[in-house]
């Protein structure tokens, strides 16, 4: 059913169970799992200004992208790792529509149940609004 799965990670350890559904998913069907990472850019300084400060990012998501990747090659899934430069929620929405992605798995941050609308300005829940594709989330 998904053939393209779409993964946005950062550089942290909370997107475990979001790369074990994606591993699921993918698995059953001989789907494809990308792994995306963006770079957030500095407003106002143009890239070129730091290419050494977004070298050395590129360098430290590379590293990332290759362990998770490592997780999927256990489990036999194709995969591939890509990295791209801007802001995070748009051009994952680009990506997902430039490149047919059939879904986009988001790992969601935790909801207070005391406010529950504090995690409406996620990249999550931003991501969910604007795709144009299905959007999971997970918790």
């Amino acid at each position: 059913m998904f053939q393209r799965i779409l993964l946005p990670v950062d550089l942290s350890d909370k997107h475990g169970r979001a790369l074990e559904v994606a591993s699921q998913l993918a698995g059953r069907d001989g789907g494809e799992v990308i792994l995306l990472h963006v770079i957030e850019v500095i407003p106002g300084l143009e890239v070129e200004e730091e290419k050494h400060f977004y070298s050395r990012l590129e360098k430290l998501a590379a590293a990332r992208l290759q362990k998770l990747g490592e997780s999927l090659k256990q489990k036999h899934v194709r995969h591939r790792a890509e990295t791209v430069l801007g802001h995070r929620a748009a051009e994952t929405i680009r990506y997902a529509r430039e490149n047919s992605i059939d879904l986009i798995i988001v790992t969601s941050p935790p909801v207070d149940p005391q406010h529950p609308s504090t995690g409406w300005g996620s990249m999550s829940y931003r991501i969910g609004l604007a795709a144009t594709c299905p959007v999971l989330l997970v918790k």
